[in-house]
């Protein structure tokens, strides 16, 4: 089994350095390739990618994260993909405890975890633990009653899926800009297999968008688009800020 390892990056110069770290320094027990997409990124991400060993970076000139997820798919050639979004720092036993849940059953095509937000106060750390232990399963039963739905979604930025399904799925939906693109995802996905979500994965993850937009205007933006997705198929927003 070889891993495909890929990040999504739009003037990513301050993080992605850091992301890139944890990665090589993570315990991967099986072949891997690591690909960053530079997305149009006009200050020194590319530089600074390229300058890690083993590390290569493919070039989408065209801005747009589900873009640059499916130009990193499109250059790739493992048999698991794994993403993460450029500003988050992946434990060392992230892969070996993915791969340990594939192992499990056949049946599971994508795993993914939670992200917790670095240098919270009190009352934005409360807000993460009411979001993960009282929102998030609230999404999880939803998702549970509707038919070819197996539990738990994607989290858009750490999250591990089989190459065969997103072939099937014949790949990202390019037309959604930013919001409601990983639970499309999920969507398409779920009817193929099953999807674990846990702990064990977690990662570690730049509390920036919480901090520029709001906590509260960022959960009802992530929560409305969620809902449109599900009931709709398609988003409700169709532009997003783009926050460095």
């Amino acid at each position: 089994m070889k891993l495909s390892i890929i990040i999504p990056a739009y003037n990513e110069e301050k993080l992605i350095g850091r992301c890139l770290t944890s990665i090589l320094e993570a315990e991967i027990p099986v072949g891997y390739e690591i690909i960053v997409v530079n997305n149009a990124s006009t200050d020194r991400t590319k530089e600074i990618a390229q300058s890690f060993p083993g590390v290569r970076v493919v070039d989408e000139p065209n801005k747009g994260l589900t873009k640059a997820r499916q130009a990193g798919f499109a250059a790739s050639g493992g048999e698991v993909l794994v993403y993460f979004d450029a500003d988050t720092i992946v434990p060392k036993d992230w892969f070996k405890n993915a791969l340990a849940i594939y192992e499990q059953s056949p049946k599971i095509v994508g795993v993914s975890g939670p992200y917790y937000f670095e240098g919270l106060n009190t009352i934005e750390r409360f807000l993460e633990w009411l979001y993960y232990t009282v929102c998030f399963h609230g999404v999880n039963l939803i998702y549970r009653l509707i038919p070819n739905h197996g539990g738990i979604f994607l989290l858009g930025g750490n999250f591990s899926i089989k190459r065969w399904v997103i072939e099937k799925i014949e790949g990202f939906n390019t037309n959604i800009a930013f919001y409601g693109e990983d639970t499309n995802l999920t969507r398409r996905v779920a009817k193929y297999g099953k999807i674990k979500f846990t702990n064990r994965l977690k990662v570690i993850s730049s509390p920036r968008r919480l901090r520029q937009q709001g906590v509260i205007k960022t959960l009802i933006l992530y929560i409305s688009n969620f809902f449109s997705e599900v009931i709709f198929k398609r988003p409700i927003s169709k532009e997003y800020r783009d926050i460095r």
